[in-house]
């Protein structure tokens, strides 16, 4: 039996398979690269959801406060920013956000150039620190705020509180998010 000499010749040259060779290796680093793209927007989306849960909580938590103590810095600080309502659902929602920075601002609306009471809380005071007050008294309590808010032509608050964290593996610039809301003497706990 004779072999065909033919068929033996026939095969891939080198450069064949080495060009395919690239074109696969190609393919593949596209392919790792569009997967880790995609996990990154999985965790910024992740990080999205967990401060946009925990902004509806604090929020929450305000509206189920009296009128009187959601002006009150030192109210914000000790019953909203150091001991929320749920600790353990608080600490699940903050888990994804790396670096985290909360801010709760609340002014009299509309604007009359005063000043707020600013509760901030991150990693190097978690338990949160008062940066102003609202009657610029750091010795006010609810009964002093509320007689320096009725005062005042408006009786509305405006509260906003802000979020900032390091994203998508603490390599991303900071992200943050932020919700404002009204309050009315009758809208909000007794």
């Amino acid at each position: 039996m004779r072999i065909n000499p033919k068929i033996s010749e026939n095969g891939f040259t080198l450069v064949e398979v080495l060009v395919a060779a690239v074109v696969c290796v190609f393919f593949g680093t596209a392919a790792f690269a569009t997967n880790s793209q995609l996990l990154i927007a999985l965790k910024t989306q992740k990080e999205t959801t967990a401060a946009t849960m925990l902004l509806q909580r604090r929020m929450e938590e305000l509206r189920a406060s009296a009128w009187r103590d959601v002006a009150t810095a030192s109210y914000l600080k000790t019953a909203v920013v150091a001991n929320p309502t749920n600790p353990t659902a608080t600490t699940n929602a903050e888990a994804p956000l790396g670096d985290l920075k909360e801010t709760i601002t609340v002014s009299v609306y509309p604007p009359d150039n005063a000043t707020s009471a600013v509760v901030q809380r991150n990693s190097v005071n978690p338990a949160g620190q008062i940066v102003s007050y609202m009657s610029n008294n750091p010795a006010e309590t609810r009964d002093t705020v509320y007689s320096y808010l009725t005062n005042k032509p408006a009786s509305l608050l405006r509260v906003d509180i802000l979020l900032s964290w390091k994203g998508a593996g603490g390599w991303v610039d900071r992200r943050s998010r932020q919700i404002s809301s009204i309050f009315g003497i009758g809208n909000s706990a007794p």
